[in-house]
């Protein structure tokens, strides 16, 4: 399975997966971070799309072995979900990391964001719920077309509520990275227990 732990940045994702490090899970799931892979000066769409997938292959791999794994990066669901390899995969879970506008701007002020970049992380922090609580919502954000050959079609027709398009949701305005981490070790544990809901066919 691979487990989806997403958000825009300054949502909590990094402070919470380091509090989660000695948890007993993680003999059975492979954390990884979305940026090990070394983000190029130039990144754009098509090489965030290029690396989403080389993410889901390498979790196809991991599942042959009876392996988990848990990604932790900006990976918006439907993009996802588009991968080419995502079919291979016996399950898919996702929990998006949340926070308001006023919170997101604090905390990425305090990490030393640029003050020119701030209304862009804001924006796609906004449209990023809104988009996993609606795949019809501005889908134009996350649909371009290259040589990585997203597969859009498997949910371009999808309307909101469909139950495939499901994802746990937590606002961390008002919670530590420990009181966070403890939202996704309930949320890990339960998909590993219940498995993921078939996305696709």
């Amino acid at each position: 399975m691979l487990l989806s732990l997403t958000g825009a940045s300054g949502a909590g994702k990094s402070s919470a997966l380091d509090v989660l490090k000695t948890v007993d899970w993680r003999t059975q799931v492979d954390c990884v971070e979305f940026d090990w892979i070394g983000v190029p000066a130039d990144a754009d769409t098509a090489w965030r799309h290029a690396a989403i997938e080389h993410w889901v292959q390498r979790a196809v791999s991991g599942q042959r072995s009876g392996r988990h794994f848990l990604l932790c990066g900006q990976v918006p669901m439907g993009e996802l979900l588009a991968a080419p390899s995502a079919d291979q995969l016996d399950g898919i879970a996702v929990c998006v990391l949340h926070c308001s506008p006023e919170v997101r701007l604090a905390r990425l002020r305090a990490r030393g964001e640029p003050e020119q970049t701030l209304i862009h992380h804001v924006r796609f922090g906004e449209w990023f719920r809104d988009h996993t609580l609606d795949p019809t919502h501005s889908p134009e954000v996350i649909r371009a077309e290259n040589a990585v050959g997203m597969r859009w079609e498997r949910w371009a027709d999808w309307p909101k509520g469909d139950p495939r398009w499901d994802a746990q949701i937590i606002d961390t305005d008002r919670l530590s990275p420990e009181e966070a981490a403890q939202d996704i070790e309930t949320w890990v544990r339960r998909a590993l227990a219940d498995g993921a809901m078939p996305r696709f066919g």
